[in-house]
């Protein structure tokens, strides 16, 4: 599929409720993740790798933190004086408002959609992190003549709200969907990720604004005799991020060379929003084992099976161990951190020891001293 013919659609606050810890005061899409990165890094690169010119970010709500970190789109190249990145705030639509689901924000920006020219539309989610290419999913789109493809995975486990599962036919048809009850090895489980043809995207848009329907999956389900559905198969890396403890395990993954080499690789990087700190710091008595350390670290006591963010200060004596660490936090002489996440500019005084579990990670909110 020639690129430059799709428009690039991501939802930033889709799914927010689900850790409403992180998300209080920003949106899925900038919630911190692997060290120096955002949610909504991997999304946007993967669709500047695939070569789509244009993208449009909905927003309903706290999205400052997501306007500091996005710009003006540079860090992507997507600041351009044709197509590029444009921000999309709540629509004061008569007919929506501020939106309540999906829909209602694709209505609101359905002049948006219309403007940009294109003749398909990518639209996907920031609270799924996997290594999906996005080049082959619309090639397979043009491949099988579909109006609608949507991206699934198999065996993926998923108690996530809307959570869709898909019979296909032989030739990869969907026939039939269902909200998810159950979890079985073969079964086909929604990766909130589409290729939709936009005219045709435009048209269900309008049905389902007077039919009040908010969510695709309704939408879809009541349409998969008339249109042509398909589902294309991912089968690399996936995490959804349901809960503290899916994105707990989310970061600590990226310990694994081999999840870390799926995300991360030469011919198709992942871009973000450049700092400019100095390289980390190691006293001599340092320990780092197994651990991410972003730039601008300062380590001088022991770090074992950790995510440490930019700006971080482990100091003398203190142990950290299982942990995410977020920018900016101080972590005093002596103290002990195991199974914690902490969110930016903490400080956890010295002596002190805070321990969760690796099932319930303890989290420590923005600015707390401890």
């Amino acid at each position: 599929m020639a690129a430059k013919n799709v428009l690039g659609i991501i939802f930033s606050n889709a799914y927010d409720e689900v850790i409403p810890e992180i998300t209080a005061f920003r949106t899925m899409g900038s919630v911190p993740f692997a060290s120096r990165y955002r949610l909504i890094d991997f999304q946007l690169s993967y669709m500047v790798n695939a070569g789509i010119p244009r993208v449009g970010i909905l927003t309903n709500s706290n999205y400052r933190s997501l306007m500091d970190h996005i710009g003006n789109g540079k860090a992507w190249d997507l600041a351009r004086k044709r197509e590029g990145l444009t921000i999309l705030p709540p629509f004061n639509h008569p007919d929506t408002g501020v939106f309540k689901g999906k829909l209602d924000a694709l209505y609101g920006s359905i002049g948006y959609i219309s403007d940009s020219g294109k003749d398909y539309v990518l639209v996907t989610d920031c609270n799924i992190v996997s290594d999906i290419d996005y080049d082959s999913l619309m090639n397979y789109h043009l491949e099988t003549k579909a109006e609608i493809t949507l991206a699934y995975s198999e065996g993926l486990a998923t108690g996530i709200k809307n959570g869709m599962e898909y019979e296909l036919s032989d030739d990869g048809r969907i026939t039939a969907m269902k909200y998810i009850d159950s979890c079985s090895d073969n079964m086909k489980t929604s990766l909130k990720t589409m290729v939709i043809n936009r005219t045709l995207l435009e048209r269900l848009l309008h049905e389902a604004n007077s039919k009040r329907i908010t969510d695709f999956e309704t939408l879809f389900a009541d349409n998969t005799s008339n249109l042509r559905i398909y589902g294309y198969r991912h089968d690399g890396y996936v995490k959804i991020i349901e809960n503290i403890k899916t994105y707990y395990e989310a970061n600590l993954d990226l310990l694994n060379p081999e999840v870390r080499n799926a995300l991360f690789t030469p011919e198709k990087p992942i871009y973000t929003k450049t700092s400019d700190k100095v390289p980390a710091k190691y006293g001599i008595a340092a320990k780092a084992v197994n651990s991410l350390i972003a730039d601008g670290c300062k380590v001088y006591g022991e770090v074992e099976n950790c995510i440490l963010f930019r700006g971080v200060t482990v100091s003398k004596g203190a142990k950290i161990k299982n942990s995410i660490i977020m920018q900016d936090t101080f972590i005093g002489e002596n103290a002990a951190v195991e199974y914690v996440i902490t969110d930016k500019d903490v400080n956890i005084g010295a002596g002190k020891k805070l321990c969760g579990a690796e099932n319930y990670p303890i989290y420590i909110g923005k600015g707390i001293n401890i």
